[in-house]
């Protein structure tokens, strides 16, 4: 089968295959264990860094829009000049629409542009950018109208236009090559976060034979799936700070998904049981879960790709099945399966969520009910040292000066050093009281 959200590979692992990673063992051990998100990211992008800092740049689309703050008959855009409630203008009449400075630089001479009311549609006028002025609040644009201000049926006109849009770009024959335009993008940083994760038994409980198995295997094992859990948490939750340890020497955490995507994309975070605009009403009824999640899922799915994966715990799962039974209009597909991860695809209107079960999300009361959406895509693991484990040697001979500090055990340890990039945090969301009533 083809690509799962952007996982590398064909779905399955080969006859035969082996884990190339210690990350990837996580996944081909424990394919629906407690660090989901640390399994697939062993299957999606990662990069080495040499330094514990690294930036990204991001930009998104443009949106060759500008809310009108006046129109006016004059340059001067006194209060005279202002736009009169007759529609009288025709095709040719010069206006200057008012903008602030930020939205003016979308616009260049030559753009053809839809003056807009957006209250009324019919009133939509066609218009050639003839200057464009960046003068901070008073910024402008003058243009030509290519149509006359009677396409409204209901008593409106140029002068009750809030919004313009650009819509194309008109060029003579024979003219010159227009001026272009650019955008800068956003630079974004992390850092990288120390990871370890000891292993420490005495030589002769390495050497006493358990009937529970050999103690040593079972606390690597164990290690190295606190590490991954840890690692999956901090990769979750974790906050980007830069301080001096107790040693004297740099100690970093790194941003974890879920700030990223307060910080960065504030209006995708939300809790049914805090929305006032939802008080009162329980999850199930009419005009309750179901009206909530179709507004968040309508402003998630404006951005990015049709398909995204949910990570939720047990209670929201549970929420999501329970609007499925009450005869709501929501749709469970069939559960797939790749790299034997069990996900439930969620067919909603607006494109495809799969949903998986977060064991991590389910055992802690406080993240039962919610819901984190990513596109798996845009996350990036960064890392300086990739998780490995630091054993010691067993030779029973040592070099001059070592004996006097030899220590009757072995210490042992998983370290990783490592971080992510997270792209587009618009195309991301983080939902809390998912499948609760709201009281």
């Amino acid at each position: 089968m083809g690509a799962f959200l952007g996982m590398r590979g064909t779905g399955s692992w080969a006859t035969d295959q082996r884990p190339k990673s210690y990350r990837e063992s996580i996944l081909f051990l424990f394919p629906n264990g407690t660090a989901p998100l640390t399994a697939i990211m062993s299957k999606l992008k990662s990069e080495s860094v040499d330094d514990p800092e690294y930036n990204w740049w991001t930009k998104g689309l443009a949106t060759q829009r500008a809310a009108i703050t006046g129109i006016y008959t004059a340059a001067t855009m006194l209060l005279g000049d202002a736009q009169g409630d007759v529609a009288t203008s025709v095709a040719g009449d010069m206006k200057w629409i008012k903008m602030t400075a930020a939205d003016a630089r979308f616009f260049r001479i030559g753009h053809q542009v839809l003056l807009r009311d957006a209250s009324d549609f019919t009133v939509d006028l066609n218009a050639k950018v003839i200057a464009v002025s960046i003068n901070g609040a008073s910024s402008f644009i003058q243009v030509k109208l290519l149509e006359a201000d009677d396409n409204s049926s209901y008593s409106h006109n140029i002068s009750d236009c809030d919004t313009v849009l650009i819509i194309g770009n008109i060029n003579a024959e024979g003219a010159v090559m227009p001026t272009g335009l650019t955008s800068d993008p956003t630079k974004v940083y992390n850092y990288t976060q120390i990871f370890r994760s000891p292993v420490s038994i005495t030589r002769t409980a390495r050497k006493t034979r358990l009937r529970t198995g050999d103690a040593y295997k079972e606390m690597k094992r164990e290690a190295l799936e606190n590490h991954s859990i840890e690692m999956e948490k901090a990769f979750l939750f974790g906050v980007r700070s830069e301080n001096t340890g107790d040693n004297g020497y740099p100690e970093r955490t790194t941003d974890g998904i879920i700030t990223m995507i307060r910080r960065d994309a504030a209006a995708n975070v939300d809790d049914y049981t805090l929305n006032e605009t939802y008080a009162g009403k329980e999850w199930t009824e009419a005009g309750g879960g179901e009206t909530w999640l179709n507004n968040f899922l309508e402003v998630l799915f404006r951005y990015g790709k049709g398909e995204k994966l949910a990570l939720c715990g047990s209670g929201a799962l549970l929420g999501i099945n329970n609007l499925a039974q009450s005869g709501s209009h929501m749709t469970l597909a069939s559960t797939d399966k790749t790299y034997g991860i069990n996900v439930n695809r969620w067919l909603t209107p607006f494109g495809v969520v799969n949903l998986l079960t977060h064991p991590l999300f389910s055992i802690e009361t406080t993240l039962r009910n919610s819901m984190l959406i990513i596109e798996p895509q845009n996350l990036i693991y960064k890392y300086i040292d990739d998780t490995d484990f630091y054993a010691e040697g067993d030779a029973k001979k040592a070099g001059p000066g070592v004996n006097a500090s030899r220590k009757d055990a072995t210490d042992e340890e998983w370290l990783t050093e490592a971080g992510l990039e997270m792209h587009h945090p618009s195309t991301a969301g983080f939902l809390n009281g998912v499948g609760q009533d709201h009281a």
